[in-house]
């Protein structure tokens, strides 16, 4: 089991800007000392392509600061980049990574509570938002894609306060190895009674749900 507290190193959120490629883009976020959350959505957060982002199931996305590490380590030349909130998370912290954690893990966050749902599927935006087509490609062959959670109970989250992982109810369903059934492994989604465990945790987001539908 990993350590159940956690320090916070940053607290983000934004409005779309235009990419330098000219897309309408919500990935780059600001700096905040504090995020409010309701069931459905992160106040002042804006997401543009609610049909690929967003979502119940995709309230507050989580990156870590050993993840952008990893992308300085990768990339010397552009490390200045990789800074806390241009991955588009809402939360950074300096520890956790893909696969210390599981699916439906239970949080507190300040004053909410929040459920560990999917890994984050990347898409291209990635690539555009740090003007280097390289990106994409590296996050999906480490995996270090960032996680999603749900919000259980709404509420405010401060700087000082904690992420405390009060419960993990499927400590078999790494979100890893969720990760690396969709994009790593030939076969892809060949674990089925690994898969349909995630399905059955109701957890599923409307990236991952309907492709391991229809394994069954």
């Amino acid at each position: 089991m990993i350590n159940n507290e956690f320090s916070i190193t940053g607290l983000f959120k934004g409005v779309a800007q235009i990419l330098p490629n000219g897309q309408h883009s919500g990935i780059r976020k600001t700096p905040s000392d504090q995020l409010t959350f309701s069931l459905t959505h992160v106040f002042d957060d804006e997401v543009v392509d609610q049909n690929h982002h967003g979502g119940d199931m995709r309230v507050l996305h989580h990156y870590s600061e050993l993840n952008y590490n990893k992308l300085k380590e990768r990339f010397p030349e552009i490390a200045h980049l990789f800074v806390p909130g241009s991955f588009g998370e809402n939360i950074c912290t300096p520890e956790l990574t893909e696969s210390d954690l599981c699916i439906g893990d239970i949080f507190t966050l300040g004053t909410t509570k929040i459920q560990l749902t999917v890994p984050r599927r990347p898409c291209v935006t990635i690539n555009a938002t740090y003007e280097d087509d390289r990106i994409l490609k590296e996050i999906i062959s480490t995996g270090h894609v960032g996680w999603f959670y749900k919000i259980i109970s709404p509420g405010t989250v401060s700087l000082k306060d904690k992420l405390k992982l009060i419960e993990r109810p499927y400590p078999e369903l790494l979100i890893s190895k969720l990760f690396k059934q969709g994009y790593h492994e030939v076969p892809k989604f060949a674990d089925i009674p690994f898969l349909k465990a995630c399905l059955q945790t109701n957890l599923l987001d409307k990236g991952w749900k309907p492709k391991l539908e229809n394994l069954f």
